[in-house]
């Protein structure tokens, strides 16, 4: 259901950018395509990688949709002015970037949370001879096993 709204939403908004400026809808289209694909082949709950490509492919096109908006007139300027090569691998590149990220960071997040958990185990172990030695107990045969590995 989820797939259907987006893609609702998707062709609606190509409806309304082909309506207000036909123009640009190639332009766009072509900054945006790997957003596009991404989104057709993403299979991850909530199309997360989808849209956090979207999200950045769309603010790194921004600018250079503005400007040719309201600088050239006709297809083929519009082409010219937003699809310089450079143009487009900015955006692409924005694509990349997104994608490099969603697959990197829950790596780190892991990596991020295993040494959290070795501090805090290491600091449980020194509280814990600690009170052994202050209570003046024996440890358990566990616990000396447990410690040897």
């Amino acid at each position: 259901m989820t797939r259907f709204l987006l893609f609702l939403l998707l062709v609606l908004g190509a409806g309304a950018l082909i309506a207000l400026a036909s123009d640009l809808a190639i332009p766009v289209v072509i900054l945006l395509l790997p957003g596009l694909v991404t989104l057709l082949l993403d299979r991850s709950a909530g199309l997360t990688l989808a849209r956090a490509v979207l999200v950045f492919q769309a603010i790194a096109a921004v600018g250079p949709v503005h400007q040719a908006y309201y600088a050239c007139s006709g297809l083929h300027a519009c082409l010219t002015q937003v699809c310089q090569p450079m143009t487009v691998v900015t955006v692409w590149l924005a694509a990349a970037g997104a994608w490099a990220l969603s697959e990197m960071v829950p790596i780190g997040l892991h990596m991020l949370d295993d040494v959290r958990l070795r501090a805090r185990r290491a600091e449980l172990l020194r509280q814990r001879t600690t009170l052994v030695a202050e209570w003046g107990l024996s440890e358990p045969a566990a616990a000396q096993a447990g410690r040897r590995r």
